[in-house]
């Protein structure tokens, strides 16, 4: 068993870059989650990862449940459909074309636990969320994204 080492802010990015990081993953196993196609119209291009719930709110930013692949234009500019265009038409699409994610939104919304959140977002708290993302992507984009160096820290840390 590896021995964990102690954390230290030197080894530590800044709390908004780990915060980055950690959103950067959680893009990437969006898009591994939907076979890198757009859900709206299968398009494999220039695709956006898609909040269903705001970025904003803490409990649900890095969930991948909390997450769809989208094409530009399917996300921005599709007038009866996109989120940004037409919150009501996409949520109809949603719940017409996946039933189990659009299940997860109502009862999201209906619950309203997506804004409870009651910890501390430092740069240890997005550290975890990395560790938890880490399997969904591939050694390459995972180096690309955090650097080498954190990825050894997150290495010996036993985080991956």
């Amino acid at each position: 068993m590896a021995k964990r080492r102690k954390r230290t802010n030197k080894d530590v990015p800044a709390k908004g870059r780990v915060r980055e990081m950690a959103d950067d993953l959680w893009s990437l196993a969006v898009k591994d989650d939907w076979a890198n196609k757009c859900a709206m119209c299968g398009h494999c291009g220039d695709l956006n990862s898609h909040h269903l719930l705001p970025r904003q709110h803490t409990n649900t930013r890095h969930e991948l449940k909390n997450g769809i692949c989208l094409c530009r234009r399917c996300h921005q500019f599709c007038p009866d459909r996109s989120p940004h265009q037409n919150a009501g038409g996409f949520v109809v699409w949603l719940a017409g074309h996946h039933p189990i994610r659009h299940k997860w939104y109502m009862s999201q919304n209906e619950s309203c636990k997506y804004k409870d959140f009651h910890g501390t977002t430092n740069a240890w708290y997005y550290i975890d969320i990395i560790g938890t993302l880490r399997e969904y992507v591939s050694d390459d984009d995972y180096v690309r994204i955090v650097g080498k160096k954190f990825a050894k820290y997150m290495e010996e840390r036993g985080d991956d």
